[in-house]
């Protein structure tokens, strides 16, 4: 990723980027939403992940009629999400765009979103590096709300409903909708690949603020998301998809990663004891 500081607050522009996996036509109602914005976006990469069931060319042929406004970005295999966005944030990036978009395909975003979004960018007076939407959950299971917080010491989550929220030494917005300011990627890079699912966003959001970049929140910025609905058929994955995650984000930024992964491992396996779930216990009590 290349471009001077200076060049890049120079810039204009939004890019969007929505990954698809083997769900193209709901990727090209996010397409056709995210143009249908108050404040449309200057372009979108719309990024196929290694589907390999005909997505590619369901989404060349839709994406073809909007060339000049689109790219079709395709991955030969299943990169996880990081490292789906990665290749569209580099070129971004070479292309001169001022912010990305994140967003989930199956996110839908009210029509002032993106708006809401870089109005609150703008209006900062300090350097920022990525800023949340108002993210609701239609099943209840959530409140509206911007990410996540972790408590060090106990390894338990929270989430952020309030912008103040953020002030947790452990706290990040959700990547199913975050716009992303191109200046600060531009200085920590893009998304640790190592995280195939699940706190690469929590992993980006602390390194940006690490390097002293600010994470806000946009309350108008809403978006209607249900969580974990694509991976909610395969439990067991899912669990150790979390389970390995928090790990490398324990072992990349907790004070104490050795103590911390031995508590992650006893918390997992108790919770599969709790719910009587077997499998997962077994896959835990064996993951290296």
């Amino acid at each position: 990723m290349t471009g001077s500081v200076d060049q890049l607050k120079s810039r204009r522009g939004v890019a969007v980027i929505l990954v698809n996996w083997r769900t193209p036509d709901m990727t090209l109602r996010a397409v056709e939403s995210v143009f249908l914005q108050s404040r449309p976006p200057e372009h979108v990469f719309v990024v196929d992940n290694g589907s390999g069931d005909g997505s590619v060319e369901v989404l060349r042929e839709a994406l073809g009629l909007m060339l000049e406004c689109t790219t079709l970005v395709v991955n030969s295999d299943n990169r996880g999400f990081g490292g789906g966005c990665n290749p569209a944030i580099t070129a971004a990036l070479a292309a001169g765009y001022r912010y990305v978009w994140l967003l989930n395909s199956d996110a839908v975003p009210e029509s002032t979103c993106l708006a809401a979004l870089v109005r609150t960018a703008q209006a900062a007076d300090q350097p920022v590096g990525a800023v949340g939407s108002l993210l609701v959950d239609t099943t209840g299971l959530h409140k509206p709300h911007y990410g996540s917080w972790m408590r060090p010491g106990a390894l338990t989550c929270g989430n952020v409903e309030q912008p103040d929220d953020l002030n947790h030494g452990f706290a990040w917005c959700t990547a199913a909708s975050l716009l992303l300011d191109c200046t600060a990627i531009s200085v920590v890079g893009g998304f640790d690949e190592g995280f195939f699912m699940y706190w690469e966003d929590a992993d980006l959001n602390i390194r940006l603020r690490n390097a002293g970049f600010a994470l806000l929140c946009a309350p108008d910025a809403r978006v209607t998301h249900d969580a974990g609905t694509s991976s909610a058929d395969i439990p067991v994955q899912r669990y150790l998809w979390h389970f390995d995650s928090q790990r490398r984000f324990l072992t990349k930024h907790h004070k104490l990663p050795a103590i911390a992964r031995t508590l992650l491992r006893c918390k997992f396996l108790l919770k599969a004891l709790y719910d009587r779930d077997t499998s997962r216990f077994r896959a835990i009590l064996v993951r290296r």
